[in-house]
C-alpha cells in the first residue's frame, strides 16, 4: 500500500481569481523583472504558485494571440542556499542595472538570506527582498518558524540592512508598501528593500488589475534628485579649466557614469586613479591610467596622488575610507588640492579643508562638465585645434605580452613564470588570464587572496567588465553572483575568481549553472588554506593558527556536480589550457589551479589598517 499523500485527498481550495502573489508578479513584470532568485519552502510557495501562473498564462496568450512578442516569462531561479540567491541577485542586478528580487521562506530561510542582503545594502545594489510570515493569528503563538516580532523578528534584522523595511499588516497596504519599496530600492543611496508578507496576504483575492505609470515609477538608474549646487560646479568648471595639472580618483559610485568621467579626463588630460572597488571603471591600458589606489594598490597611484607639481584631485564617487585609499587622503597636502563630488547626502569623510565640495546627481554633473570642456577647448587658443575623438582615443591590445607602452600598469606589473614545472605563481595567472579567456568576459571576484592577487595583476582591456563587492567583503559573493550576471545575459561568459575557502563555503551554486547551463567559468585558486588568514598572520606577527584547509580536488567536486573540471597543477598545463573547446560546450567549466600558497600577496595597506604592520 502507498503512503503517498493524494493531492484529491486534502480538500485543498482551488480558486481561478488572482491573488496579492499574482499582483505583485504582474506589477514587478510591469516595470521589467524577468528573474526572481530564491529557495522554496512552505510559507513562500503561494508567490512560487504564481509564478508558475503567470508564465502558463504567458504561454497562453501568446499562442491565443500569436503575437511576435517576446512572452513576459519570470524566470525562477533556485538557489541551493538563500544566501546564494541574494548574491545571484546581486550579480544579477550589477550586470543589468536593474533592480534584482530574491525570496525564501519564514523562519531560518530568512535569516539565511542577510548576509547577502547585508552585502548589496554595503554596496548600493537595488535589491528586493519577499519573506512571508506565519499567519497573523499565530503571530506570537511560537509555530513553527514564527518570524514576527514577538518571535524570531525577521524585521528587526532586517532594519539595518535595507532601505525600506515593513510587513504588510493589511490587503489595502500592499500596492503602497510595494511601490514606495520599488522606489527606495533605486533612490539614493541605493540599495535592498524588504517587504516581509503574512500568509494570508499572500493568498488574498485582487480583482484590481495591475497599471503601473513607468515614467513616473521607477526609471531605470532612478536618483530622484536629477539637479546639484550650481555655485559649486561653476567653481568646478573654474579650478581645473586652464594651465592645470589635475588627477582624477575614482570610486564605486561612478560606474555606472564612468565613461563621461573618463571622457572628462581625456579634454582635461588629467591622470586617472581607481579605490579598488572602482577598479572596472577604466580600461587597464588607457593612456591616463596609473592604477589602484589603497588595498592591493599600485606605486604608481601613490606617486600620481602625492605629485608635488599637482593642482587638483578630483575625488569622485568614494566615502574615502581608509580600506578604499590605504589613508592617504588624510594627508593634509592631498586634502587642500581636493576636488570632492558625490552624490547628494553622500557620506564622504571629506574634510573642511579641502579646496571644493560639489554635490548633487553625478549623471548630470558630468554630462554638463563635458559640454562646458568641449566648448572651452573650442574657444581657447592654446586647445581649440585638439579635436576630441584625438582626445579619446584609447590603445586597445590583444594578450598580456603584447604590451610595452610606457606607464601602462598592464607592462609595470606584468608577471612572468620561466619555471613552467613548478605550481602556478598568482601573479602569473592574473596576468595570464586576460589572454586565455574571452576578451567580453565578465569578472567577479571574490573576497580574500583574490581580491589582492586580482587587484594588483589582473588587467582588463574593456571597462565595466570587473565587479568586486569590498562594502561588506563577503567570502562567496562571486560564486554566486556570477551565477546571477549570467543568468542576465548569455554573449559572454562570466568568470568567477575565489579561493578554494571561499568556494568551499558557497561551491554548490555551481549545480544552478549547471541546471540553467550558463556559461561561467569558476577560477579556483587551490592553496589549502584561507590565504589571507595565513599571510596576515604571518606578515603582523600573530600565532599562525587556524587558517589550514584540507586537500580538496575541486575538479573532481565539479565534475560529481555535472560541470567540466580541469586541474592545473603547473604554469606548463596552465599555458597549454585550450580554453576555445571548453568554452564550445554549454554549461559552466571549474579550473582547479594549484597555486604557490608561499607568494606573499600585495595587502601591507591592510594589515596596517588592522594595526599589525
Amino acid at each position: 500500500m502507498s503512503n503517498a499523500i493524494k493531492k484529491d485527498e486534502l480538500d485543498l481550495p482551488v480558486s481561478n481569481h488572482k491573488t496579492a502573489a499574482d499582483f505583485i508578479l504582474t506589477y514587478l513584470s510591469q516595470i521589467n523583472v524577468d528573474k526572481i532568485f530564491g529557495v522554496p519552502g512552505g510559507a513562500i510557495e503561494p508567490l512560487f504558485d504564481a509564478v508558475a501562473r503567470f508564465n502558463r498564462n504567458a504561454c497562453s496568450s501568446i499562442k491565443v494571440k500569436k503575437s511576435d512578442e517576446t512572452p513576459p516569462f519570470i524566470d525562477l531561479i533556485v538557489s541551493r542556499h538563500e544566501v546564494g540567491a541574494a548574491f545571484m541577485a546581486d550579480g544579477y542586478a550589477r550586470e543589468t542595472g536593474r533592480m534584482a528580487v530574491c525570496c525564501a521562506t519564514t523562519g531560518p530561510g530568512s535569516t539565511n538570506l542577510i548576509t547577502g542582503v547585508a552585502s548589496a545594502y554595503m554596496d548600493q545594489i537595488p535589491m528586493l527582498v519577499l519573506t512571508p510570515q506565519t499567519s497573523m493569528a499565530s503571530f506570537g503563538q511560537y509555530d513553527l518558524q514564527d518570524s514576527s516580532d514577538d518571535a524570531i523578528s525577521i524585521t528587526s534584522m532586517f532594519s539595518s540592512c535595507t532601505r525600506y523595511n515593513s510587513v504588510v499588516t493589511h490587503i489595502g497596504q500592499l500596492k503602497l508598501k510595494l511601490i514606495k519599496a520599488v522606489k527606495a530600492a533605486y533612490t539614493y543611496p541605493r540599495g535592498p528593500v524588504h517587504l516581509s508578507i503574512p500568509m494570508e496576504i499572500w493568498n488574498h483575492v485582487m480583482e484590481d488589475e495591475v497599471i503601473v505609470n513607468k515614467t513616473s515609477t521607477v526609471p531605470v538608474r532612478y536618483e530622484g534628485y536629477e539637479g546639484y549646487e550650481h555655485d559649486a560646479y561653476d567653481e568646478l568648471c573654474e579650478l581645473v579649466t586652464g594651465d592645470k595639472k589635475t588627477l582624477f580618483l575614482l570610486g564605486p559610485e561612478c560606474l555606472p557614469y564612468a565613461q563621461m568621467m573618463v571622457e572628462c579626463a581625456e579634454l582635461l588630460n588629467a591622470e586617472i586613479i581607481t579605490t579598488p572597488a572602482a577598479k572596472g571603471a577604466v580600461q587597464a591600458n588607457h593612456y591616463l591610467y596609473r592604477g589602484v589606489l589603497g588595498f592591493a594598490g599600485h606605486t604608481q597611484a601613490i606617486e600620481a596622488l602625492l605629485d608635488e607639481d599637482l593642482d587638483h584631485i578630483v575625488v569622485i564617487g568614494t566615502n574615502l575610507n581608509p580600506f578604499e585609499t590605504a589613508g592617504l587622503c588624510s594627508n593634509h597636502v592631498v586634502v587642500e588640492k581636493m576636488v570632492y563630488i558625490n552624490h547628494s547626502g553622500s557620506d564622504g569623510l571629506v574634510s573642511d579643508e579641502s579646496a571644493l565640495q560639489l554635490y548633487g546627481s553625478l549623471n548630470k554633473i558630468f554630462h554638463d562638465f563635458k559640454k562646458n570642456l568641449l566648448a572651452w577647448i573650442a574657444t581657447n587658443e592654446t586647445t581649440k585645434n585638439m579635436l576630441p575623438q584625438q582626445c579619446c582615443c584609447v590603445l586597445q591590445y590583444t594578450g598580456v605580452t603584447k604590451i610595452g607602452y610606457e606607464r601602462r600598469i598592464p607592462a609595470l606589473t606584468r608577471v612572468n613564470q620561466l619555471e613552467k614545472s613548478a605550481v602556478v605563481k598568482p601573479q602569473y595567472l592574473m596576468s595570464k588570464l586576460p589572454e586565455l579567456l574571452p576578451s567580453v568576459a565578465r569578472y567577479h571576484v571574490d573576497a580574500g587572496n583574490s581580491w589582492a592577487w586580482a587587484t594588483h595583476y589582473l588587467h582588463l582591456n574593456a571597462a565595466s567588465n570587473y565587479q568586486v563587492a569590498m562594502g561588506l567583503g563577503s567570502m562567496g559573493w562571486a560564486v554566486g553572483a556570477s551565477v546571477g550576471a549570467a543568468c542576465a545575459q548569455k554573449e559572454a561568459p562570466v568568470v568567477c575568481i575565489t579561493g578554494d575557502g571561499s568556494y568551499l563555503m558557497s561551491g554548490q551554486e555551481i549545480t544552478v549553472a549547471v541546471q540553467q547551463q550558463l556559461s561561467v567559468i569558476f577560477v579556483v585558486l587551490n592553496d589549502s588554506a584561507y590565504g589571507m588568514v595565513k599571510h596576515g598572520q604571518r606578515i603582523g606577527g600573530a600565532e599562525e593558527i587556524g587558517f589550514e584547509l584540507p586537500g580538496v580536488d575541486f575538479a573532481l567536486m565539479a565534475q560529481a556536480a555535472g560541470a567540466r573540471g580541469v586541474s592545473i597543477r603547473n604554469a606548463q598545463e596552465l599555458d597549454e589550457l585550450d580554453v576555445t573547446s571548453l568554452l564550445s560546450e554549454k554549461g559552466p567549466v571549474l579550473f582547479d589551479i594549484y597555486i604557490d600558497a608561499e607568494e606573499v600577496p600585495p595587502m601591507a595597506s591592510r594589515l596596517k589598517e588592522l594595526g599589525r604592520d
